[in-house]
């Protein structure tokens, strides 16, 4: 008989509805978020698989320290032998933690990193508390290896009980992309948000120099995050209007994945990220990769030249880069051979597998 395994998370983000179909190959589970979006766009709204649920009272999402009361009445009626916590620093999952402690169920809390205005945190008064509030817990899984680094310095009893893992990444249908191949121009693509840290403005301006040697090139760029009106002011000013495509025609999350076929390179120099499934999406794609070094996590995967770029976020490192694969257009079909064999570990479905691994070995092996 399997093992009842709960999820308890933010919100209902589309790689986490899918990861739920595929965790029930090994546990009979249940998915709960305390949102059903949050501040996504409304194109992540997929329909929610019978087993999973929003809940229909939590409280404080726009801060994302949700309180549910409905939380312990769930717990109680579904009796799962594992509670599984998608971050710390939710109060109502320190509640789950305790309910499920006082009723001998087993506990794994998945945390990124602990970081602030863009750089990692330090060990301090407050990560050595959360330590102590959540010493029962029987194991910590992160999203990468350098979110494992961290709580190994900064929490001295959970980090001896810490194991990387990974988020599930929707990937399935991006290995079916085309191999990209020589072209007059390429298309490039800025996935991720307007925001300071991402560096949109200077991805702006590597492409104007691409697009003075390249004139039918393209920037397809985001259009979410609050530097918005500012990208758009730099681009008119630079006279990019008819090169640089907004993604205003989403409407379904699968949408993206035409997105990326249609696109030949990534360019991401951000000055700060956790992670991003933009990598991980444009290796399976088959794309061409151009990120910033600052990125934690996926950056791990590329070797410099080999499958990928990894820059300083400098223009002149990036524009570098872009040359390699112009003048070298072999490069794409390189790449990909190796990108897709290092990225289809990290599917819903070898997520998964990962999980029930970890979970096996180090939480239920004492039963």
């Amino acid at each position: 008989m399997k093992k009842k395994l709960v999820y308890i998370s933010s919100i209902a983000a589309p790689h986490q509805l899918r990861l739920s179909e595929h965790l029930q190959q090994y546990f009979d589970t249940e998915f709960w978020f305390y949102d059903y979006l949050g501040s996504r766009p409304l194109w992540w709204k997929l329909e929610l698989p019978p087993h999973c649920k929003v809940m229909n009272h939590s409280y404080f999402k726009t801060t994302g320290r949700y309180l549910s009361f409905e939380l312990n009445q769930r717990l109680k009626a579904f009796q799962p032998d594992i509670v599984m916590l998608g971050g710390f620093f939710i109060p109502s999952n320190y509640f789950a933690y305790r309910w499920a402690k006082k009723h001998s169920k087993k506990v794994i809390v998945f945390t990124e990193t602990f970081r602030k205005n863009g750089k990692l945190r330090d060990k301090n008064i407050w990560s050595i508390v959360l330590d102590r509030l959540y010493k029962d817990v029987d194991s910590v899984f992160t999203c990468h290896q350098d979110a494992t680094d961290q709580m190994r310095r900064l929490l001295p009893t959970l980090g001896k009980r810490t194991y990387t893992a990974q988020y599930a990444a929707d990937i399935d249908r991006y290995f079916q992309h085309p191999i990209r191949e020589k072209k007059p121009a390429y298309t490039y693509l800025f996935p991720n948000r307007l925001i300071d840290i991402y560096n949109p403005l200077l991805a702006i301006d590597i492409f104007a120099e691409i697009q003075k040697i390249y004139p039918e090139s393209i920037l397809r760029i985001n259009m979410q995050g609050e530097l918005l009106p500012e990208c758009q002011n730099f681009i008119k000013r630079l006279g990019l209007e008819n090169n640089i495509q907004f993604l205003s025609d989403i409407k379904h999350w699968d949408d993206l994945s035409e997105v990326y076929k249609t696109s030949d390179i990534l360019l991401f120099p951000a000055k700060f990220s956790n992670g991003n499934f933009t990598i991980l999406e444009s290796m399976a794609s088959g794309m061409g990769i151009i990120v910033s070094n600052r990125i934690y996590g996926q950056t791990s995967l590329i070797k410099n030249g080999e499958n990928g770029y990894l820059c300083d976020p400098d223009k002149k490192q990036f524009l570098h880069a872009v040359w390699q694969y112009i003048n070298s257009p072999e490069r794409f079909k390189k790449h990909v051979a190796i990108n897709r064999t290092i990225v289809q570990p990290l599917s819903g479905a070898g997520t998964a597998e990962l999980y029930a691994k970890l979970i096996n070995q180090k939480v239920l092996a004492e039963i």
